[in-house]
Parts: C-alpha cells; structure tokens; sequence
C-alpha cells in the first residue's frame, strides 16, 4: 500500500475523494476462501468509472467470475450513474446493462435483449456507486435509503447505523459504522456493512447471504486509501 494519492475537488465538510484508487477485498464463507473483488475508481473532469472484478473460488464458481462497472458524474452530491454494466464471464447471455436517463426520468435496464424502463428517483443508484456515497453524507446521520440497480431489478435499500467499533485491519485498528440493511419486499435479505468513518467513508467489510443461500463475508485486504501500518 502506499498513503501517496491524488485529491479531487470535491468533498463534504472535512472530506475530500479521490481521483483514483485501487482496493482489494477476499470472499469468505467462515474460513473458506470464496475469491477475491477487485475494484478500481477512477475519475477527470467529474465523470467517475468504477470497476469492480470478482474472481470466484470454490462454492462461488457456481456463479462465475464477474465483471461489473458503472460510469457517470460525480459531484459535492455524490455519484449520479449514467451507465451500469454487469458481465456474466460464465453465462454472458446473463449480461446485464442499465442506461440512466436523467432527462427522461427513466433507468432503461436491458436484460436477455428485453429492455424495461424504471422511473429514475432521487438517490438512484447502482450496485457499486451506492457503496461510496456514504463519503458524501453526514457522518451524524443514522438511516439512509438507497434506490439501488443490483442486477436485472431496481431495488429500495434501507440502512440503520447500529453501532460503531473498531475494525482490525492490515492498515491497523480502524475506527467504522456498522449499519444494518435491508432490501425492501426480499426475504432474507438482512445484511451488514462496516464503513470506515475517516479519511474515506468506503466499506471495511460487508456481511450478506448470496442467491445460493450462503453466507459471506467481504472483507477489505488491500487499498492505496490507507497507509500500512
């Protein structure tokens, strides 16, 4: 790791983004290594691209290696999608592309060569941005709702800070919000995000039950964001 970045403009109070970085998390089920999520931002002239890479391992092969990127405009608001892609290396006719259409109101989300449209709400986003627009809201805030695109449906997220704590990390004790969440209208869809509370508001680790009915957890292990300790 290296506490060498480049700042952006944009920031919120005290807080700053940055103009790239790169983070690795590792996939596990208990002690099992599920795979690794690799994630690259990058962003000129307030357009932003994350990418985000799942190689899978084990159980998690069933599923496929993964590709999903979202590109669009960030602004002291945060991130505002435009494209949302997600590639199915396994099965590609599973591929899925959302188009967000600010001057229609509308999300076009193609799926299988069928295309739906969605209304466009406030605070829409996809299965990445929403994850990094907790660096642009208040730290003292407590429940946020998501409008998030995770795949061929648009969902609502809701989110409650349950405590704060310290996260064990390779860059140290980290200081981190720990939010409950949910996924409106799906059943079993209690999961848990740590995100760390400074420099960056990026999740730490995150806890949640997959479509094939196993637990994981995500867990930060690399970035370019923190400094080693």
């Amino acid at each position: 790791w290296t506490a060498i970045f480049l700042l952006c403009s944009f920031s919120v109070g005290a807080k700053v983004f940055p103009k790239n970085f790169h983070s690795e998390y590792q996939l596990f089920q208990k002690n099992n290594n599920l795979g690794r999520v690799i994630v690259d931002f990058n962003q000129k002239n307030n357009q932003y691209e994350i990418k985000a890479i799942t190689k899978a391992e084990g159980i998690l092969k069933l599923l496929g290696d993964r590709e999903v990127v979202s590109k669009g405009q960030l602004s002291i608001d945060g991130f505002s999608p435009q494209i949302f892609e997600l590639k199915n290396k396994k099965k590609p006719k599973k591929n899925i592309l959302a188009v967000f259409d600010s001057k229609d109101k509308q999300v076009k989300l193609t799926y299988k060569q069928e295309t739906k449209n969605i209304v466009l709400k406030k605070m829409h986003h996809d299965v990445l941005t929403y994850l990094y627009q907790f660096n642009f809201e208040s730290l003292s805030k407590k429940n946020y709702i998501f409008e998030v695109v995770d795949g061929k449906k648009s969902r609502t997220y809701l989110y409650n800070k349950v405590r704060s704590e310290l996260v064990t990390t390779s860059a140290g004790s980290l200081e981190a919000d720990v939010y409950e969440g949910e996924i409106k209208g799906k059943s079993n869809s209690i999961h848990y995000i740590w995100v760390l509370r400074e420099p960056y508001r990026i999740p730490l680790k995150i806890e949640i039950k997959t479509d094939i009915g196993i637990n994981i957890e995500q867990i930060l292990v690399k970035t370019n964001l923190l400094p080693v300790k």
